[in-house]
Formats: structure tokens, C-alpha cells, sequence
């Protein structure tokens, strides 16, 4: 789990708030993708649902670069 310790600034020694300590809490939950685990694995999703969201995010892909490529070509002067 993800710990966050109030930091105390060195010239003044005050101690970091509760609100700046959460928000850097959160950020770190974000870089770790702690959240995003907890969701997915809230619902079972069978591998081969996966598997084919993966390939169809793939094949949406193709066809938008394909059709980028088309529009690049006709717009050229």
C-alpha cells in the first residue's frame, strides 16, 4: 500500500497540511495504478473477452490511422 508522510518544511517547521498530503496520496495511488486494478478485477472478465477487446482496440486503430493516411494525401496542394 501506498504510504505518504507529512513533510515539514525545513525553514519554517511547518507541518505539511492534510489537504496537500492527500492530494500527493492520490497522485501516488494514480502513478501506481491502484485504482485502476481495484476496478478492473471488481468484475471477472473471461480471458477471452480480453482478448478480443484488445484486438478489436487494435483494429479501430488500423482504420483510423488508414483513413488519416487517406485525408493526408488529399488535402496537399
Amino acid at each position: 500500500m501506498t504510504m505518504v508522510k507529512p513533510k515539514m518544511h525545513p525553514k519554517t517547521r511547518q507541518v505539511e497540511s492534510f489537504d496537500r498530503m492527500l492530494r500527493r496520496f492520490k497522485k501516488a495511488c494514480d502513478r501506481k495504478g491502484i485504482v485502476k486494478e481495484c476496478r478492473d478485477r471488481q468484475y471477472h472478465e473471461k480471458p477471452n473477452d480480453t482478448r478480443n477487446q484488445r484486438n478489436q482496440a487494435i483494429k479501430r486503430k488500423k482504420k483510423l490511422d488508414a483513413r488519416k493516411a487517406e485525408f493526408k494525401t488529399y488535402r496537399r496542394k
